[in-house]
């Protein structure tokens, strides 16, 4: 190879990006160590030189990537704007990515920015994320919130969702509910598979059997709610009672429930997950699972703030927050109870 070689040169030969060979030549801790031998030989073995910085600080930029899928759940909004103040106060500028990385070939918005950024905050990880792996591959400090990837080997700051659903269904059982149809989220998410388990947990209890027809799974969306509240009415015996996975898809749900003529909470009661603002309107008076999503942005701050600014590696942690329930209008007893 002619020419000088570059830290480009070394990112080329050893298949990473060059902010990883960066903090692998600069002795990062944030690195997997495999990744931090394989830059490290294919640098001696292309002879690039390294040059002892000037500043120990000098590759930060100041600038944390924040994820999230889309912006038509109004909880997100919210969740940003905590994130944003708390890493003002920080030292840090936040930098929105809307990219779903759930998908196949997915994370590509995400990819081409890994250069400018000095930690990622993921509000869209599913089980198992691949995109988790290789942000830390990359050495990408990375905090998790709202959901997590179930494997306790990165920082998380989300909500007790196996709580959640319990406090849900012992709701909805408290007012004599017995056909309770779950109208969940993609069952690929943290926060779906425990709000679905701590609301089994609850039937399995009080004896009740649970109907897997009565389970459906959509997106967090006002759509999916709508479609799938009509499809689980359909049935023979319909629910006389509805938990959603969160506020926007019982917020749908509601909006079915209106169009086909059946009144809320007297034909059927629907409860939703996260409380957020619109839930609380007159008109809409939704009965909730409170999320602490001012906490959880607070934390997932500080949480990618001592990741950027730390030499070492660190144990990962967890912060679970409670959730409560707040009962509004939509709930209320079986008819005729």
């Amino acid at each position: 190879m002619s020419g000088k070689i570059t830290q480009k040169d070394v990112a080329k030969a050893a298949g990473v990006a060059e902010s990883t060979v960066s903090r692998a030549l600069a002795g990062s801790g944030q690195l997997a160590e495999g990744t931090r031998r394989k830059i490290t030989s294919e640098a001696a073995r292309l002879g690039y030189e390294i040059a002892p910085p000037e500043f120990p600080t000098t590759s930060r930029r100041g600038i944390i990537g924040v994820v999230v899928s889309a912006l038509h759940n109004s909880f997100y909004p919210y969740l940003l704007d905590r994130l944003h103040n708390e890493l003002d106060d920080l030292g840090f500028d936040m930098v929105l990515i809307i990219d779903e990385i759930t998908r196949d070939q997915a994370g590509r918005k995400l990819r081409s920015l890994l250069d400018t950024l000095d930690g990622v905050i993921a509000t869209t990880a599913t089980i198992g994320s691949p995109m988790v792996e290789f942000l830390k591959e990359c050495g990408m400090p990375t905090v998790l919130a709202i959901r997590s990837n179930m494997r306790n080997d990165v920082d998380v700051a989300e909500s007790d969702n196996f709580v959640a659903g319990a406090e849900a269904l012992n709701h909805l059982v408290s007012l004599g509910h017995q056909r309770i149809g779950f109208l969940m989220g993609p069952a690929s998410t943290s926060t779906v598979k425990g709000r679905l388990e701590g609301g089994l947990s609850v039937l399995e209890e009080a004896g009740i059997p649970f109907d897997h027809k009565m389970l459906f799974h959509t997106e967090f969306t006002h759509e999916g709610g709508y479609s799938g509240f009509v499809q689980l009415t359909r049935a023979s015996q319909p629910p006389t009672a509805m938990f959603c996975a969160n506020d926007v898809i019982a917020i749908g749900a509601l909006d079915a429930a209106r169009k086909m003529g059946l009144s809320v909470p007297r034909n059927v009661s629907i409860i939703g997950v996260d409380d957020i603002p619109m839930a609380s309107w007159g008109m809409i008076s939704l009965t909730t699972i409170r999320q602490p999503i001012g906490k959880i942005g607070s934390m997932a701050a500080q949480l990618i703030s001592e990741a950027v600014r730390s030499d070492t590696v660190k144990q990962p942690k967890q912060h679970i927050f409670p959730m409560s329930l707040v009962v509004r209008g939509t709930t209320g007893p079986v008819h005729g109870t």
